[in-house]
């Protein structure tokens, strides 16, 4: 019997054995033609549904018929633009410091303490961290929590804390914050439930960022959060520092 060898798109598209000789002749004898007449044939009637050859794809050679297949799609045709989610804008380090820098300065003029700011990207990346001589040596930690609050939850730091804890420090969903705060932990992403965590919208309301302040009382962590985000033109929750 004649081989049928054929290249597919997929690994799945393999044609089987070819026809058997023609009636009265030796497979090994066979004239040209009629090998080439009787592979046609066999490939029109046993086309694979992944596969269909050119017209002209295939001869025959001393081991049987060889077609190839068209070319696999380039990827560029392959994954079309439904596939791909549209990007949104991404805060740049050059923006992330002017918001350290501002925040800091903020802390200088306002700040009952020296304080540690910490800038996150959308995805949680860390972008700019900065502490002030004699700042309290948990505070980056807890600028950081801070800034993951928000990013975490799309929320700034203080609306996590007015969701979930009353003025008390407790309330009815007090278990689910801290059940959230164990997960966070385990995943080693600590959640802060106090104000100083403000997130970063653009003006088109997509999530870029948030900056974390911590060091100083609690609003005024926040004050310059809120200004140091305000400095680049992004829109901030809170909107307006309480101070």
């Amino acid at each position: 019997a004649l081989c049928v060898v054929a290249s597919a798109a997929t690994a799945s598209a393999f044609v089987p054995m070819g026809p058997p000789p023609l009636q009265g002749a030796r497979s090994s004898s066979m004239p040209a033609m009629h090998a080439e007449a009787g592979a046609k044939a066999w490939l029109e009637s046993n086309q694979s549904p992944f596969w269909s050859p050119p017209d002209a794809s295939y001869g025959v050679t001393s081991a049987g018929v060889v077609g190839s297949a068209a070319a696999a799609p380039t990827a560029s045709a392959a994954v079309g633009g439904a596939w791909l989610a549209a990007g949104t804008p991404v805060l740049t380090l050059d923006a992330a410091d002017e918001m350290s820098r501002v925040a800091l300065q903020q802390a200088a003029l306002h700040a009952s303490a020296p304080v540690s700011v910490c800038v996150l990207d959308a995805t949680g990346r860390t972008l700019v961290v900065k502490t002030m001589v004699d700042c309290a040596t948990l505070a980056p930690d807890l600028a950081l929590a801070k800034a993951r609050t928000c990013v975490g939850f799309h929320m700034s730091s203080r609306t996590f804390k007015d969701s979930y804890v009353n003025g008390e420090g407790g309330g009815p969903k007090m278990p689910q914050a801290l059940a959230m705060v164990t997960i966070g932990a385990a995943a080693g992403q600590a959640v802060a439930s106090f104000p100083g965590g403000v997130l970063c919208r653009d003006g088109d309301m997509n999530v870029v960022g948030a900056i974390g302040v911590s060091g100083a009382r609690s609003d005024e962590d926040e004050h310059c959060a809120i200004l140091g985000a305000q400095a680049v033109g992004l829109v901030t929750e809170p909107a307006q520092s309480s101070l």
